[in-house]
């Protein structure tokens, strides 16, 4: 019996070093063997919301979406109130163009969170790839208002204004950029298409 109790707590103890073991080999980079480490995991512990959160994760640095999406929305539904979760479920659906989910996924963490900066800054990615320039617009606003000095929402708001020919609006934007970073390319291509 004793022997049996043995065991059953080394086998325990190496379930435990599976996750310790695929974190170590993602620092190495090794992203497939970190997966497959972290697959070890058996029994009811193999679908634990951590699992399947870090599952997403080396599922997207693998460029595996579906994967990713899989075992993200496994863990959103583990635990339905998980912020992280819903942002990194947006990673594989963003590298995926899936701009209707990536926007929904958004939403339901700004529902949470309203001022959540990656629902919202991505959420204006989102808004900008589909051409659907004042919703960018609006979004790029929202993250500057908490974060005024950020140089790259600052940007997509420019371009966003630029995009809906507001064009002096624009230049202001991208000469704000100007002023505190002088060899930023995007907004020194944005001013000289401004008038």
């Amino acid at each position: 019996m004793l022997v049996l109790v043995a065991s059953v707590g080394r086998a325990g103890d190496e379930q435990q070093g599976y996750f310790e073991q695929s974190v170590a080999l993602e620092g190495e980079q090794k992203y497939s063997e970190a997966l497959e480490t972290l697959n070890k995991i058996t029994g009811p512990r193999a679908h634990d919301y951590i699992v399947e959160l870090r599952r997403g994760w080396l599922s997207y640095l693998l460029g595996d979406y579906d994967g990713a999406i899989a075992a993200y929305r496994q863990a959103t539904r583990l635990n339905s109130q998980s912020i992280e979760a819903k942002l990194g479920l947006m990673l594989p659906q963003l590298a995926a163009s899936k701009w209707a989910d990536a926007e929904r996924t958004g939403l339901a963490v700004t529902r949470l969170d309203p001022g959540n900066y990656l629902a919202n800054s991505r959420l204006a990615y989102v808004y900008y790839s589909q051409a659907r320039y004042p919703d960018a617009a609006e979004y790029y606003a929202l993250v500057l208002k908490s974060y005024p000095g950020d140089i790259e929402m600052r940007s997509g708001y420019a371009w966003s204004l630029f995009m809906q020919q507001r064009r002096e609006a624009a230049r202001i934007e991208f000469k704000k950029i100007l002023a505190v970073s002088p060899s930023h390319q995007a907004a020194l291509k944005g001013l000289k298409l401004c008038p």
